[in-house]
């Protein structure tokens, strides 16, 4: 038997956990994947609303999940934390190919676009074995749409074309889809997006003028599905964020004002191949993922300064070198394949998980034009680290009595190459488990331990090979310790359904390393411990939705070197989240969203010049923010759709606590978030 799958249906419908109900007949806003234990820790949203609060970059995917932050004022600048620290301890797949890299410490490296995406799916925690490799703080997975998502039923050929705007980046859009069903076998997809952003506002701040961009953005999809049992897919996705910009774009946008920038971009190439084999028994569910991920980094050629340090050690201008194009690299081949079998009560999902992720600098030669080496060659092209990786996982999903138990096993093998060596493995057992004490009342616990190899450091800060000195590098790793409950108030509060979760973790990582800048040496810098809750309320009464959220999360890091403990500035933040959804009538649906994010403040300690302990007070700043929403899809015109919002409706000048400058005190650094922002957008089907 499959594992009671009407008991696991009713617990999925009923355990929503970040926003509106899961109700399949309306558009379902944030729902729950998975068991009642799942639906706590793991949340997605789907395509309907990120089409109707008009998603164009990460942030607008991700800002009502608990847990998770993304702060930066450009496309290009966002970055995301989750549970406290950074995605870069986090695994993030599109379609299954797995994002692998830093490009650079000024920019982000979620590269998503929301017009292709079906669902994205966020798990918070360690405690899965089917996770991934590397996972820490969480796992972001991104499906893209298919076809048949696009068409409606009895079609076989559809296209739709859409326009937008949004005021406070000055961005304009359009997007074209096209979809046919050519038999029951065949479909393709292809979709475009382009959009392009101007002067980006900010209350009671100049315009900024350094961040403006185009987007370039598509994908081509193919299905197959010869029988019943069998299904193909092949889909080549690709995303272009470039232009004539400042190059760190989460620095302060007032800091570049007056520069002139050359032409940068951040890229991604995605090809991935997807076959699903289910053979009708109980035995032999197949999933099989293969794919090529290709991101980087294109740079103008330009005329630099040269520096050198002096004898005291200060940074002096040594003349100027010409600088030729240059493309930052860093590719990830791999693949995934697992198999589900049901064995009396069990769930047994078992599988074999392998990548290896690359990373070079394709460039010529510079030429230096002055200063003491001038007529001197300056070498910029270089290969980099390599990283090899294998998994074996098992995970047994079972119930008895009141009891259901998830408990898998890990076998990860992290290889590095290139320029660096190193050779780590571990044995990772993982636990999720509940009970139902009442019919309203369920205990959760759960527990994950953590292995993460060295990533590859970041890439535009690359060394070749003769200035790699690399210290003891050491895999990071720790534990995950996760326990809550969930209270079903559906009777109680006379609703469709409701719910209020909690859920306390902690985590600790050992011989924490980060990619940015540590490409001589890959060390391992701090040993760090996370502990924090999440409470989650959500509520629904016929065509009404609420939902409500507070996560916060507090760390210290304790450097490997001086042995200072500290706290962590991503963490130590409040984030309250609520909103509203609302079916005015079968035509008109609109909604609210909110967070508030409290003041707060931490004390820093580092070590000065001198060797001497300084300790700093930092403050940072409470502020709200508010979001109206609403989409007209008129009874008359069914393929016309209309989306009028309004982002951070009181025009709040604000920056989001773990962002850049103002997570560690500094004003001039601050960069701050976009002001009220209008948005519309008009789409057509035919």
């Amino acid at each position: 038997m499959k594992l009671k799958l009407l008991s696991v249906a009713i617990a999925a419908t009923l355990a929503s956990t970040t926003a509106f109900a899961a109700d399949t007949q309306k558009e379902e806003t944030i729902v729950v994947t998975g068991s009642a234990l799942d639906s706590h820790i793991q949340t997605s949203i789907d395509s309907d609303t990120l089409e109707q609060k008009q998603a164009s970059d990460i942030k607008d995917i991700l800002n009502t999940m608990p847990s998770v932050t993304v702060d930066g004022n450009a496309r290009y600048s966002r970055k995301v934390f989750v549970r406290g620290m950074e995605d870069k301890y986090a695994v993030v797949t599109i379609d299954g190919a797995r994002q692998e890299g830093q490009l650079f410490h000024h920019t982000g490296d979620q590269t998503i676009d929301p017009e292709l995406l079906k669902v994205a799916e966020i798990e918070l925690g360690a405690n899965s074995a089917l996770s991934g490799s590397g996972v820490v703080n969480g796992s972001f997975r991104y499906e893209t749409k298919d076809p048949e998502d696009l068409l409606k039923e009895g079609e076989t050929f559809g296209a739709r074309i859409k326009t937008s705007y949004q005021s406070a980046y000055e961005r304009k859009g359009v997007n074209v889809s096209v979809y046919t069903k050519v038999n029951d076998q065949w479909q393709f997809m292809g979709i475009g997006n382009w959009s392009e952003d101007g002067e980006l506002y900010i209350p009671d701040h100049d315009a900024v003028t350094s961040k403006q961009g185009t987007l370039k953005s598509g994908m081509a999809k193919v299905v197959f599905m010869p029988n019943d049992n069998n299904e193909f897919k092949l889909s080549v996705n690709h995303y272009q964020d470039g232009g004539k910009r400042q190059l760190s774009g989460e620095k302060n946008g007032a800091l570049y004002a007056h520069d002139e920038h050359n032409y940068n971009a951040i890229s991604r190439d995605t090809v991935t191949f997807q076959h699903h084999y289910d053979a009708g028994s109980d035995l032999v569910n197949l999933k099989t993922q293969l794919y090529y991920n290709r991101q980087y980094l294109n740079r103008d050629q330009q005329i630099d300064s040269l520096w050198d340090r002096d004898s005291s050690g200060n940074w002096i201008e040594d003349g100027k070198v010409s600088i030729p194009k240059r493309e930052y690299n860093v590719t990830t081949v791999g693949g995934d394949i697992r198999n589900i079998s049901w064995v009396g009560e069990h769930e047994l999902t078992y599988g074999y998980e392998a990548y290896h992720a690359k990373q070079w600098i394709d460039a010529e030669d510079g030429k230096i034009i002055s200063g003491s080496r001038k007529g001197q060659s300056q070498k910029y092209g270089m290969d980099g680290g390599t990283v090899t990786a294998h998994s074996l996982y098992v995970q047994d999903m079972f119930e008895f009595s009141q009891f259901r138990l998830t408990t898998g096993l890990r076998y990860d093998i992290h290889q590095l190459g290139g320029v660096f060596d190193g050779n780590f493995s571990q044995l990772s057992p993982k636990f999720k488990g509940e009970y139902q004490a009442t019919d309203e009342l369920k205990f959760r616990i759960g527990y994950g331990r953590i292995f993460k190899g060295a990533s590859l450091p970041e890439a535009l800060t690359m060394k070749p090979a003769e200035k790699v000195n690399q210290s003891d590098t050491k895999a990071m790793t720790g534990h995950n310790y996760e326990a809550g409950f969930d209270y079903n108030l559906t009777e109680l509060l006379a609703s469709d359904n409701a719910i209020i979760g909690f859920t306390g973790y902690r985590y600790n990582v050992d011989n924490q390393m980060h990619p940015t800048k540590n490409n001589s040496t890959l060390s391992n810098q701090n040993d760090v411990q996370v502990w924090g809750t999440e409470t989650v309320f959500t509520y629904s009464l016929s065509d009404f939705d609420l939902y409500a959220n507070h996560s916060y999360s507090k760390g210290e890091q304790t450097n490997l070197k001086t042995g200072i403990t500290s706290h962590m500035n991503k963490t130590g933040i409040h984030n309250f989240k609520a909103g509203v959804k609302y079916h005015l009538d079968q035509d008109i649906v609109f909604g609210w969203d909110a967070r508030y994010v409290p003041s707060n403040s931490y004390t820093d300690k580092d070590l000065d010049k001198k060797g001497n302990l300084v300790e700093k007070e930092i403050e940072r700043k409470d502020f709200s923010t508010h979001n109206l929403w609403a989409a007209y899809n008129p009874s008359f015109a069914k393929d016309l759709t209309l989306n009028l919002a309004v982002d951070n409706l009181f025009n709040e000048k604000y920056a989001e606590h773990t962002g850049f400058g103002v997570s560690w005190g500094s004003e001039k650094y601050t960069s701050y978030e976009a002001g009220r922002n209008f948005k519309a957008s008009l789409a057509y089907a035919f």
